[in-house]
């Protein structure tokens, strides 16, 4: 007996659904919550750019007024994310950290929103946005991590399930046409110190037919292409860095999100055909947005950057078309690869982004290697932040 293809791909959605709760609800319960693990001595040196010996110093000498952390069986010392920040605070207000060095930006200096996207799916950029916000985050940045993909992967990373959470409100509330909802109610706390998320869901995909009727029916709302922006400006001035994770596709969502940047960030593969669909993609979002700046001519960004990924040194085609990449687009490839890693791959099957799992659970070698790929993308793309500053 036949069965019609609708059917088919039902049943297969069904089953592969339930079995992914099933699953879901084994490996985290929906009570569950996720925590942040505490960090060595050395890693909160470095995440708040403070030389290790001198920061041990600082805790011997400092003990009565700045966190000194917890002391495990090796007599090793451990701090929690929330008491490293505090250091750092402390350690600025009192001179030691410059504050051309402090990751808050001051008065004057804007917001650094920046997008992650590319039209080509398995570029890593859930990975790269997941990665650099915790990273960052780390480093005393304020972040707002924003999902626009309809898959809200970004959204899992963080341990919030939209399926197990249907009443909860998410990003397409704040950029609906009928009632948007404020941005603050939507935003939520994570985990993660100094990271607040605005949730993805599939409700997203609406905002593309609400647009698109709206070219049919204008109705003097807001433009498309605006309204990431002022839903954005209501909070604007609670973070120094948002990062947008992007679906795989041009979308009205996705152009809207290009429109309140201040820069884009471009994942790709180091691969000859992902090099064509760069050229075909830059060039669709390159007459896409002409027709946006048509209404606002002073729009710009302050960078835009192509980030190599899923890269292997020992690859030497993927050497070969880094090089040629970097020798056709020049500075705007980022000089720092985001290495292919089994350890990524590994956390991202437990929704733990690298800087969460114990360096001791994965071989010291592979951790380190990829910790080294994130932190110098991070400085990389600090020092654009810095230059929007007007910082040294």
């Amino acid at each position: 007996m036949n069965v019609q293809g609708s059917a088919r791909f039902k049943a297969y959605s069904g089953r592969l659904s339930r079995a992914l709760e099933d699953h879901s609800r084994e490996a985290f319960p929906p009570d569950a919550q996720k925590t942040l693990r505490r960090f060595s001595m050395r890693e909160a040196a470095e995440f708040i750019r403070v030389n290790q010996n001198t920061f041990r110093h600082y805790i011997t000498t400092m003990a009565d007024r700045i966190p000194v952390g917890e002391l495990d069986k090796s007599n090793r010392r451990y701090f929690s994310a929330e008491e490293f920040h505090e250091i750092q605070r402390i350690l600025f207000e009192e001179g030691k950290i410059r504050p051309d060095q402090y990751p808050r930006r001051r008065a004057g200096e804007k917001c650094q929103v920046v997008t992650c996207f590319n039209l080509k799916g398995g570029v890593s950029k859930t990975s790269t946005a997941t990665h650099l916000a915790e990273i960052l985050a780390l480093r005393g940045y304020r972040v707002l991590a924003i999902d626009l993909d309809a898959q809200a992967s970004m959204t899992n990373m963080f341990g919030v399930t939209p399926e197990l959470a249907p009443d909860m409100s998410s990003a397409y509330d704040v950029i609906r046409y009928n009632d948007p909802l404020p941005c603050r109610e939507a935003i939520r706390k994570t985990y993660f110190p100094n990271i607040d998320l605005l949730p993805g869901s599939m409700d997203v995909i609406e905002f593309e037919y609400e647009t698109a009727l709206s070219f049919r029916t204008p109705s003097g709302s807001k433009p498309f292409h605006s309204r990431v922006a002022d839903a954005l400006e209501q909070v604007r001035q609670d973070y120094d860095v948002v990062i947008f994770d992007t679906p795989p596709q041009m979308s009205f969502a996705v152009i809207a999100a290009l429109f309140a940047s201040t820069g884009v960030l471009i994942p790709l593969n180091a691969s000859m055909l992902d090099a064509m669909s760069l050229a075909s993609f830059l060039g669709l979002a390159s007459g896409l947005m002409e027709v946006v700046e048509k209404h606002t001519p002073d729009h710009s960004f302050d960078f835009i950057k192509f980030l190599i990924t899923r890269y292997e040194a020992t690859d030497q085609p993927q050497v070969q078309m880094a090089g040629f990449l970097r020798t056709v687009l020049g500075t705007a490839v980022m000089s720092t690869e985001f290495v292919k890693s089994t350890a990524i791959g590994d956390a991202a099957n437990t929704k733990q982004p690298v800087f969460e799992i114990e360096p001791r659970d994965v071989n010291k070698k592979t951790y380190d290697r990829v910790i080294e790929s994130v932190s110098r993308i991070a400085d990389e793309l600090e020092a654009e932040f810095m230059k929007s500053w007007g910082r040294s």
